[in-house]
């Protein structure tokens, strides 16, 4: 593979993608290339933590790293409900290892292959990233589906997968990716940030208009529950209350108050979330997990990077919790 920039892996979960991708970074690094490697597997990555899509640049051998040079937050452990994040990562992280001068890229995925969104999420990423070279490992004929609605627009290399290849139980990556998670965090220390300080990214929440305390108060009425805190947008309204309020009670908020979008919430949802700060150039600065929130000083405090506080401009929220 002596042409091309970049090299896309993909296959079934254990097929060897991720040993294939270092083997093939070694040979290229010995041969004087500069070599990215973007890690879109956010549930097993050994580029950057879990739920990330991470990037690194290497001049050496490439060994497993924690802190990548650049990632996207997808906030999950699987791509199959993140679709369209996963993607978007994806081209970023390509696009962040071409401007820090890769000459190669390899791009390592996910297992997801099968049905219509393992191959929607496949194809996607070869129609956005336009890879020059597809690796395809697969037993038998598993991935032709795939690969021939692809394979006008790059060249596809079919290889068997190693029967020497080992597989690992669902137990297994639930420890791999709890221990990745312990060691992101071991280091980071606890900081409040006032709401003001921050944008919310993916929700209303930190982006509306704040309920006043009146408004508060009728919340409450219609709810008969105590709101705490509550946010206005458009036809929409970001709600939390002491208690999770039922379907019928937000069906009737929503006529009530001729709104189309109602997040409801309890402080327990917040507890230890997992979310991502962002800089004021909206590049990421590390995962930061949700310690306390607390909505009557209008403050949250996360365990992030010692000093986020500098540089965190906005927070991107997840639904993922770590225990």
């Amino acid at each position: 593979m002596t042409t091309g920039r970049v090299v896309m892996v993909i296959g079934r979960v254990d097929t060897g993608k991720s040993t294939f991708c270092r083997h093939l970074a070694s040979v290229a690094i010995k041969r004087g290339l500069k070599v990215g490697i973007v890690d879109a597997d956010v549930g097993q990555s050994w580029i950057g933590p879990p739920t990330t899509v991470g990037m690194k640049i290497f001049t050496q051998d490439p060994a497993p790293a924690l802190f990548p040079d650049s990632f996207y937050f997808v906030g999950s452990v699987s791509p199959e409900r993140h679709l369209l994040q996963t993607t978007v990562g994806v081209k970023k992280m390509v696009e962040a290892a071409i401007s820090s001068g890769a000459e190669l890229v390899i791009v390592d995925t996910t297992g997801l292959v099968d049905g219509p969104i393992g191959r929607a999420l496949k194809s996607s990423k070869i129609d956005l990233v336009k890879p020059d070279h597809v690796v395809c490992f697969q037993r038998a004929s598993e991935l032709e589906t795939l690969i021939k609605g692809v394979e006008a627009n790059c060249r596809i290399h079919r290889l068997e997968t190693s029967r020497n290849v080992k597989k690992r139980n669902q137990n297994s990556r639930r420890t791999y990716r709890q221990e990745q998670f312990r060691k992101y965090f071991s280091d980071f220390t606890s900081l409040e940030f006032q709401f003001s300080k921050l944008r919310g990214q993916r929700t209303i929440f930190l982006n509306g208009r704040r309920a006043n305390e009146k408004e508060l108060e009728n919340l409450s009425e219609i709810v008969d529950d105590k709101v705490l805190y509550a946010e206005w947008s458009f036809r929409g309204l970001f709600i939390v209350t002491v208690d999770r309020i039922s379907g019928s009670t937000a069906r009737q908020l929503c006529s009530y108050l001729k709104i189309d979008e109602l997040n409801t919430n309890t402080p327990q949802d917040f507890q230890q979330l997992l979310t991502a700060l962002i800089d004021h150039r909206g590049e990421p600065i590390c995962l930061a997990l949700i310690e306390k929130i607390d909505f009557s000083k209008n403050a949250l405090t996360v365990k992030c990077k010692k000093n986020a506080a500098e540089h965190a401009g906005a927070i991107q929220f997840s639904r993922f919790r770590l225990s």
